[in-house]
């Protein structure tokens, strides 16, 4: 008995000193560590939180519609300058093509061709009449459809027997000849006639040329 008690009293004693050695060097192991970082780092997380405060606060202002008045006016004026700049050249493009289109300054005879179609066509079997009566009262400096289509409603055939001619032209006035035929229905028969009309003209400023008046004489 003598021998276990002296077993047992040696490992109570044991016991008690390994247990706060083993304590002691637990929480020694689990002490934290300070890192420090470099001070350019830290001066880099710095000017990045100011950049994204900066950043936030501006965002805000914009929601708020706290912008800056002199940023606005001067992104307006640009955009008008840059559409003034736009509208202008697509007005440019726009006349150009016109007078590219036209060709009427340097030959008038072909405004009184084109005229000359326009009653071609509207007075042949199948022609739109309508249309091409309204197209050709467009080609006078006055225009009257309700003319045009009494002078020409009982006209079945127009033909050219010589091609229109410059006569005379000086500055926007121009005149041409051309011998037509005429063809009528008149009391069931036709009556043809036999004529040379002379077109006075005028040419505006991008040279489209109209008819300003005319004198028909019958062969």
């Amino acid at each position: 008995m003598r021998v276990q008690d002296f077993k047992n009293k040696f490992l109570r004693i044991l016991i008690v000193i390994i247990i706060p050695v083993i304590i002691y060097s637990c929480g020694k192991k689990e002490e934290p560590q300070t890192f420090i970082p470099p001070d350019q780092e830290t001066t880099v997380d710095k000017e990045k939180e100011r950049l994204e405060r900066e950043e936030f606060e501006r965002l805000k202002r914009l929601q708020n519609g706290e912008i800056d008045s002199s940023l606005v006016s001067d992104s307006i004026a640009t955009a008008d300058s840059l559409k003034a700049v736009k509208d202008e050249n697509k007005k440019k493009n726009l006349v150009q093509k016109e007078k590219e289109l036209n060709k009427r300054l340097d030959n008038p005879s072909t405004a009184i061709t084109d005229y000359l179609e326009y009653l071609k066509r509207g007075t042949q079997e199948g022609g739109n009449f309508e249309l091409n009566m309204k197209k050709a009262s467009q080609q006078w400096t006055s225009s009257n459809i309700d003319r045009f289509k009494s002078n020409y409603k009982n006209t079945t055939k127009i033909v050219v027997l010589e091609e229109p001619k410059i006569i005379s032209q000086k500055g926007n006035e121009a005149t041409v000849e051309v011998r037509i035929k005429k063809t009528d229905k008149v009391d069931g028969s036709n009556n043809e006639l036999d004529m040379v009309v002379k077109y006075n003209l005028v040419a505006d400023s991008n040279g489209k040329w109209k008819i300003k008046d005319n004198t028909v004489v019958k062969k």
